[in-house]
């Protein structure tokens, strides 16, 4: 009786053992993808995207970005909306902006819509590069050296490398060296999540650049303001 008993009880803990296991929701290291190829296929995924919601936050001294806080959203079209923090004459300007066929429109806190000229248009911060698949996160993507090993990050994964500096400027005007870059990547789609370049300000101190995107291919409708 009491082998029985102890039998039983074997059992039991087995059971609650194995029910334990497969509840975890943590990939083990073996389960993740490389990052050659998780970064391989977030750049074919997002050539694909036709619209996506976009954050960008600066951190630091890099007076070559006129735009330090940006938020809105963007077609793979080249149009955008939303709103912008930027940096003019030295002051913070908060304010509106919109883009439709390559025309600027701006618009502050003192006024109605003002469309940008081309030259003035060149200084302030252009969003619809983010999704052109000839320079925008796919190309940086595409172009990351030294990629560390694939990491957890959430519900995704997370890779570390260096994105050439003529690339990273496509993203971030003002750019001049190479920078280092985390990307984080939603797991079940492979598209990008996130962005942060890592660099020097011009105070010598670390400085960054983080873009987030979300909501992809969600309805978009850009219009240029009457």
């Amino acid at each position: 009786m009491r082998r029985l008993i102890s039998l039983a009880l074997a059992g039991v803990l087995a059971l609650l053992a194995g029910c334990g296991s497969s509840s975890t929701s943590t990939p083990s290291p073996a389960a993740l993808p490389t990052a050659s190829d998780l970064v391989s296929k977030s750049a074919a995924a997002m050539r694909t995207v036709t619209s996506a919601h976009f954050t960008l936050a600066v951190t630091g001294s890099l007076p070559t970005l006129g735009v330090q806080t940006a938020e809105g959203d963007l077609t793979s079209a080249g149009d955008a909306k939303g709103t912008a923090t930027i940096t003019q004459l030295g002051q913070l300007i908060e304010g509106e902006f919109v883009v439709v066929a390559k025309d600027l429109y701006l618009k502050t806190a003192t006024g109605g819509f003002t469309k940008i000229p081309a030259a003035l248009a060149n200084q302030v911060y252009d969003p619809t590069a983010i999704l052109n698949p000839d320079k925008g996160v796919a190309k940086v993507l595409a172009s990351t050296t030294g990629l560390s090993a694939t990491t957890s990050s959430g519900s995704g994964y997370a890779v570390t490398g260096t994105v050439p500096k003529d690339v990273a400027a496509a993203l971030a005007p003002g750019i001049t060296t190479d920078v280092t870059s985390t990307a984080t990547f939603d797991a079940a789609t492979s598209r990008l999540t996130s962005v942060t370049f890592a660099l020097d300000g011009a105070d010598s101190k670390p400085a960054t650049v983080a873009l987030a995107l979300s909501d992809f291919d969600a309805a978009v409708t850009i219009t240029a303001p009457q």
